[in-house]
Protein backbone atom coordinates (compact mmCIF):
# COMPACT_ATOMS: atom_id res chain seq x y z
CA UNK A 1 0.00 0.00 0.00
CA UNK A 2 1.46 3.34 -1.10
CA UNK A 3 1.73 6.50 1.06
CA UNK A 4 -1.40 8.01 -0.51
CA UNK A 5 -3.44 4.91 0.27
CA UNK A 6 -2.19 4.96 3.87
CA UNK A 7 -3.24 8.59 4.22
CA UNK A 8 -6.70 7.83 2.80
CA UNK A 9 -7.08 4.85 5.15
CA UNK A 10 -6.03 6.88 8.20
CA UNK A 11 -8.42 9.71 7.28
CA UNK A 12 -11.21 7.15 6.88
CA UNK A 13 -10.56 5.71 10.33
CA UNK A 14 -10.47 9.20 11.87
CA UNK A 15 -13.77 10.02 10.17
CA UNK A 16 -15.41 6.87 11.53
CA UNK A 17 -14.13 7.60 15.05
CA UNK A 18 -15.39 11.20 14.88
CA UNK A 19 -18.76 10.06 13.49
CA UNK A 20 -19.15 7.45 16.23
CA UNK A 21 -18.50 9.86 19.09
CA UNK A 22 -20.81 12.48 17.61
CA UNK A 23 -23.75 10.09 17.69
CA UNK A 24 -26.35 10.66 20.37
CA UNK A 25 -27.34 7.72 22.59
CA UNK A 26 -30.59 7.42 20.62
CA UNK A 27 -28.74 7.37 17.29
CA UNK A 28 -26.39 4.69 18.58
CA UNK A 29 -29.35 2.63 19.79
CA UNK A 30 -31.15 2.89 16.44
CA UNK A 31 -27.97 1.97 14.58
CA UNK A 32 -27.17 -1.15 16.59
CA UNK A 33 -30.39 -2.44 18.23
CA UNK A 34 -31.82 -5.83 17.27
CA UNK A 35 -34.28 -4.18 14.84
CA UNK A 36 -31.66 -2.01 13.11
CA UNK A 37 -30.76 -2.18 9.43
CA UNK A 38 -27.21 -3.16 10.42
CA UNK A 39 -28.54 -6.38 11.96
CA UNK A 40 -31.25 -7.06 9.39
CA UNK A 41 -29.16 -9.75 7.72
CA UNK A 42 -29.32 -11.93 10.82
CA UNK A 43 -32.56 -13.89 10.38
CA UNK A 44 -32.29 -15.89 13.59
CA UNK A 45 -35.20 -15.38 16.03
CA UNK A 46 -34.63 -12.72 18.68
CA UNK A 47 -35.17 -13.98 22.21
CA UNK A 48 -38.06 -12.32 24.03
CA UNK A 49 -35.79 -11.27 26.91
CA UNK A 50 -33.33 -9.67 24.49
CA UNK A 51 -36.17 -7.67 22.93
CA UNK A 52 -37.41 -6.59 26.36
CA UNK A 53 -33.89 -5.58 27.44
CA UNK A 54 -33.49 -3.40 24.37
CA UNK A 55 -36.93 -1.86 24.90
CA UNK A 56 -35.95 -1.04 28.49
CA UNK A 57 -32.76 0.55 27.16
CA UNK A 58 -34.84 2.66 24.76
CA UNK A 59 -37.19 3.74 27.56
CA UNK A 60 -34.17 4.76 29.63
CA UNK A 61 -32.79 6.86 26.77
CA UNK A 62 -36.13 8.59 26.21
CA UNK A 63 -37.47 8.98 29.75
CA UNK A 64 -34.61 8.99 32.28
CA UNK A 65 -35.03 12.10 34.47
CA UNK A 66 -32.43 14.82 34.06
CA UNK A 67 -31.11 16.76 37.05
CA UNK A 68 -29.06 19.94 37.36
CA UNK A 69 -28.06 22.40 40.07
CA UNK A 70 -27.16 26.02 40.56
CA UNK A 71 -24.24 26.35 42.97
CA UNK A 72 -21.62 28.81 44.12
CA UNK A 73 -18.43 29.02 46.17
CA UNK A 74 -17.66 31.91 48.54
CA UNK A 75 -14.78 32.87 50.84
CA UNK A 76 -15.51 32.71 54.56
CA UNK A 77 -13.46 33.37 57.74
CA UNK A 78 -11.93 30.28 59.34
CA UNK A 79 -9.67 29.24 62.20
CA UNK A 80 -6.99 27.95 59.81
CA UNK A 81 -3.57 29.44 59.09
CA UNK A 82 -4.84 31.69 56.30
CA UNK A 83 -7.93 32.76 58.22
CA UNK A 84 -10.04 32.05 55.14
CA UNK A 85 -11.76 29.06 53.61
CA UNK A 86 -13.80 28.39 50.49
CA UNK A 87 -17.34 27.24 51.20
CA UNK A 88 -19.56 25.89 48.42
CA UNK A 89 -23.31 25.60 48.50
CA UNK A 90 -26.10 24.36 46.26
CA UNK A 91 -28.52 27.18 45.57
CA UNK A 92 -31.20 25.37 43.56
CA UNK A 93 -32.15 21.99 42.09
CA UNK A 94 -33.96 21.25 38.82
CA UNK A 95 -35.51 17.90 37.86
CA UNK A 96 -36.75 17.30 34.30
CA UNK A 97 -39.27 14.51 33.76
CA UNK A 98 -39.35 13.69 30.01
CA UNK A 99 -42.78 12.71 28.73
CA UNK A 100 -44.55 13.64 31.97
CA UNK A 101 -48.14 14.90 31.88
CA UNK A 102 -50.10 16.37 34.82
CA UNK A 103 -52.52 13.83 36.23
CA UNK A 104 -50.76 10.80 34.77
CA UNK A 105 -47.06 10.98 35.66
CA UNK A 106 -45.88 9.29 38.84
CA UNK A 107 -42.70 10.10 40.75
CA UNK A 108 -41.22 8.93 44.02
CA UNK A 109 -38.55 11.31 45.33
CA UNK A 110 -35.94 10.72 48.04
CA UNK A 111 -33.64 13.69 48.67
CA UNK A 112 -30.89 14.18 51.25
CA UNK A 113 -28.32 16.92 51.82
CA UNK A 114 -25.71 18.15 54.30
CA UNK A 115 -26.59 21.68 55.50
CA UNK A 116 -25.33 22.87 58.88
CA UNK A 117 -27.61 21.56 61.63
CA UNK A 118 -28.61 24.60 63.70
CA UNK A 119 -29.36 22.79 66.97
CA UNK A 120 -26.28 20.56 66.84
CA UNK A 121 -24.12 23.58 65.99
CA UNK A 122 -25.52 25.56 68.92
CA UNK A 123 -24.89 22.67 71.33
CA UNK A 124 -21.36 22.21 70.02
CA UNK A 125 -20.64 25.93 70.32
CA UNK A 126 -21.83 26.01 73.94
CA UNK A 127 -20.03 22.87 75.08
CA UNK A 128 -16.75 23.03 73.16
CA UNK A 129 -13.76 24.34 75.17
CA UNK A 130 -12.33 25.98 72.03
CA UNK A 131 -13.67 27.45 68.82
CA UNK A 132 -11.54 25.12 66.72
CA UNK A 133 -14.32 22.85 65.44
CA UNK A 134 -16.23 22.30 62.25
CA UNK A 135 -19.97 22.98 62.03
CA UNK A 136 -21.91 19.68 62.09
CA UNK A 137 -23.32 18.76 58.69
CA UNK A 138 -25.05 15.37 59.06
CA UNK A 139 -27.07 13.98 56.17
CA UNK A 140 -30.74 14.82 56.54
CA UNK A 141 -34.00 14.55 54.63
CA UNK A 142 -34.19 17.66 52.42
CA UNK A 143 -37.46 16.97 50.57
CA UNK A 144 -39.68 18.71 53.19
CA UNK A 145 -37.49 21.81 52.90
CA UNK A 146 -37.19 21.83 49.09
CA UNK A 147 -40.59 20.71 47.80
CA UNK A 148 -42.67 23.57 49.31
CA UNK A 149 -40.45 26.14 47.58
CA UNK A 150 -40.43 24.30 44.24
CA UNK A 151 -42.41 25.20 41.15
CA UNK A 152 -43.58 23.02 38.27
CA UNK A 153 -43.52 24.14 34.65
CA UNK A 154 -43.48 22.64 31.19
CA UNK A 155 -40.07 21.81 29.74
CA UNK A 156 -39.41 24.36 26.96
CA UNK A 157 -40.25 22.89 23.55
CA UNK A 158 -36.69 23.29 22.27
CA UNK A 159 -35.43 21.16 25.18
CA UNK A 160 -37.95 18.33 24.88
CA UNK A 161 -41.37 17.52 26.28
CA UNK A 162 -42.52 16.92 29.83
CA UNK A 163 -42.51 18.61 33.23
CA UNK A 164 -39.76 20.52 35.02
CA UNK A 165 -39.66 20.67 38.81
CA UNK A 166 -37.27 23.29 40.17
CA UNK A 167 -36.75 25.17 43.39
CA UNK A 168 -34.20 26.83 45.68
CA UNK A 169 -32.62 25.60 48.88
CA UNK A 170 -33.09 28.05 51.75
CA UNK A 171 -31.69 28.46 55.23
CA UNK A 172 -34.18 28.15 58.10
CA UNK A 173 -33.55 29.87 61.46
CA UNK A 174 -33.17 27.34 64.23
CA UNK A 175 -33.15 24.42 61.77
CA UNK A 176 -30.72 24.92 58.88
CA UNK A 177 -27.82 27.35 59.26
CA UNK A 178 -26.64 26.86 55.68
CA UNK A 179 -27.58 25.48 52.31
CA UNK A 180 -26.30 21.98 51.46
CA UNK A 181 -22.88 21.52 49.92
CA UNK A 182 -23.81 18.12 48.50
CA UNK A 183 -27.14 16.48 47.77
CA UNK A 184 -28.11 12.96 46.74
CA UNK A 185 -31.46 11.93 45.33
CA UNK A 186 -33.22 8.86 44.04
CA UNK A 187 -36.04 9.15 41.51
CA UNK A 188 -38.49 6.34 40.81
CA UNK A 189 -40.35 7.64 37.78
CA UNK A 190 -42.84 6.08 35.42
CA UNK A 191 -45.18 7.25 32.70
CA UNK A 192 -48.43 5.61 31.47
CA UNK A 193 -46.71 4.84 28.16
CA UNK A 194 -43.90 2.79 29.67
CA UNK A 195 -46.36 0.91 31.88
CA UNK A 196 -48.60 0.21 28.87
CA UNK A 197 -45.69 -1.14 26.82
CA UNK A 198 -44.56 -3.51 29.54
CA UNK A 199 -41.45 -1.71 30.75
CA UNK A 200 -39.99 -2.14 34.22
CA UNK A 201 -42.05 -0.51 36.96
CA UNK A 202 -39.71 2.49 37.03
CA UNK A 203 -37.27 4.00 34.57
CA UNK A 204 -33.91 2.48 35.50
CA UNK A 205 -35.39 -0.58 37.21
CA UNK A 206 -37.07 -1.20 40.55
CA UNK A 207 -34.66 1.15 42.37
CA UNK A 208 -35.07 3.90 39.80
CA UNK A 209 -32.14 6.23 39.14
CA UNK A 210 -29.91 7.97 41.69
CA UNK A 211 -27.59 10.97 41.55
CA UNK A 212 -25.22 12.88 43.78
CA UNK A 213 -24.55 16.55 43.04
CA UNK A 214 -22.09 19.14 44.33
CA UNK A 215 -20.43 22.37 43.28
CA UNK A 216 -17.06 20.66 42.80
CA UNK A 217 -18.06 17.38 41.15
CA UNK A 218 -21.22 18.44 39.31
CA UNK A 219 -23.72 15.66 38.57
CA UNK A 220 -22.64 12.06 39.21
CA UNK A 221 -24.94 9.17 38.28
CA UNK A 222 -24.97 6.44 40.94
CA UNK A 223 -25.47 3.17 39.13
CA UNK A 224 -24.82 0.16 41.37
CA UNK A 225 -22.95 2.18 43.99
CA UNK A 226 -23.96 1.55 47.61
CA UNK A 227 -26.11 4.39 48.96
CA UNK A 228 -26.72 3.62 52.65
CA UNK A 229 -27.66 7.18 53.68
CA UNK A 230 -29.95 7.67 50.69
CA UNK A 231 -31.58 4.28 51.26
CA UNK A 232 -32.67 5.44 54.72
CA UNK A 233 -34.42 8.52 53.35
CA UNK A 234 -38.22 8.38 52.95
CA UNK A 235 -39.84 8.55 49.52
CA UNK A 236 -42.32 11.32 48.72
CA UNK A 237 -44.94 10.29 46.20
CA UNK A 238 -45.87 12.84 43.57
CA UNK A 239 -48.76 11.86 41.35
CA UNK A 240 -52.51 11.98 40.93
CA UNK A 241 -54.28 10.80 44.07
CA UNK A 242 -51.35 11.45 46.41
CA UNK A 243 -50.97 14.35 48.87
CA UNK A 244 -47.99 15.78 46.98
CA UNK A 245 -49.72 15.73 43.57
CA UNK A 246 -49.84 19.54 43.61
CA UNK A 247 -46.09 19.66 43.00
CA UNK A 248 -46.56 18.13 39.53
CA UNK A 249 -49.14 20.68 38.41
CA UNK A 250 -47.56 23.28 36.08
CA UNK A 251 -48.44 26.90 36.73
CA UNK A 252 -48.77 27.69 33.03
CA UNK A 253 -50.30 26.07 29.98
CA UNK A 254 -48.01 24.37 27.43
Amino acid sequence: MGPLNWIIAILGVLYLITWFFQQTPLQNFLNFCCWSKARAGNLRPIAAQAQQDELNQLYSILYTPRVSIESRSVTMPSNGYSGLTFVSSIEALTIDLPGAEPGSAYLELALIGDPVDSQAYSALFKNSPTNNFLPPTPWRDMAPHWLPSSTCMWIPAKEGQGLRLSGPFNTEPGVLDSKPRTISLRLRYRTPLTALLGANSFIGGERGVAFTLSNNAGVIILRDDPTPELDRAPFYRLGEGYPNAIYLQPEEKP
